[in-house]
């Protein structure tokens, strides 16, 4: 071989090396191009910063889906108590009775023992009504003049007792007469057991100056409030008078009708 071939055939292989060489150069430089590339479109597809959505190609992004609304919190129905006292009564109860039965509302009678004793059928209707009773006294004595133990030996248990009787249910809710009660009566009475149930709202239906259906009424609107409880008797004709537009009242007023024990 000559000198000049030599040459020649060594040029050639180094041409061929350096090609070579060039294109896998081109190829590292090319490869991490398109890799970056995959990987910033996934990235601006899930969360695209400002300069690609400025600048860069268009990218494909999803609308954002809103949040729900929250739903409004539950509105608690407003409650209220009819409470009848010093029955059961052989003329204005089973008026009463027929009223609150049409209009399908429960209510809490406070019973007189020696009326109980008296009239037990009127006793027992209310009871199967569905009604709840709780103890008056026996006599409708004022109990600031008793004793403590009198209070209980003398009015409640006797009452209680008949009750007892007729109905297999011995109530230890009471209401005192007048509403009267001695504060050291009251910690005897809650040690005893009893629970003591008053008023909040008095109608006045016992009051022949304040006992129209519309005074009734209009002292209603003025002075209702939830948990109520309403004090009114059994043995008055304002009282039957009134009981449908009463109960109509309240009704529109947004209450539900509830026993004593029932209240919130």
């Amino acid at each position: 071989m000559s000198f000049n071939s030599g040459v020649h055939s060594m040029l050639t292989k180094k041409k061929g090396t350096m090609a070579l060489l060039l294109i896998l150069l081109l190829i590292l430089m090319v490869r991490p191009v398109y890799g970056s590339q995959e990987h910033i479109t996934e990235v601006v597809e899930a969360n695209p910063p400002n300069t690609v959505l400025k600048e860069g190609p268009v990218v494909r992004t999803k609308k954002p889906v809103p949040a729900p609304e929250p739903l409004p919190p539950p509105v608690a129905k407003k409650k209220v108590a009819l409470t009848f006292d010093d029955g059961p009564d052989l003329r204005y109860t089973p008026q009463l009775l027929e009223i609150l039965r049409t209009e399908q509302v429960p209510a809490t009678f406070f019973v007189l023992g020696e009326k109980v004793e008296w009239y037990p059928e009127m006793l027992k209707r209310i009871f199967t009504d569905g009604h709840l009773i709780a103890n008056h006294s026996r006599t409708h004595v004022d109990f600031e003049l008793l004793s403590n133990e009198e209070i209980i030996r003398l009015e409640l248990d006797p009452t209680s007792r008949a009750v007892e009787k007729l109905t297999g249910y011995y109530p230890l809710i009471m209401r005192p007469p007048y509403g009267s009660l001695r504060v050291d009566s009251v910690q005897s009475l809650n040690a005893e057991g009893w629970k003591i149930v008053r008023w909040s709202l008095d109608t006045f239906d016992w009051d022949p100056s304040r006992n129209k259906p519309a005074q009734i009424i209009d002292r209603i609107l003025r002075l209702h409030h939830p948990n109520a409880i309403v004090l009114m008797h059994c043995n008055n004709k304002s009282t039957v008078d009134v009981l449908p537009e009463l109960i109509r009242t309240l009704r529109t007023l947004g209450y539900d009708f509830v026993t004593v024990t029932q209240l919130d």
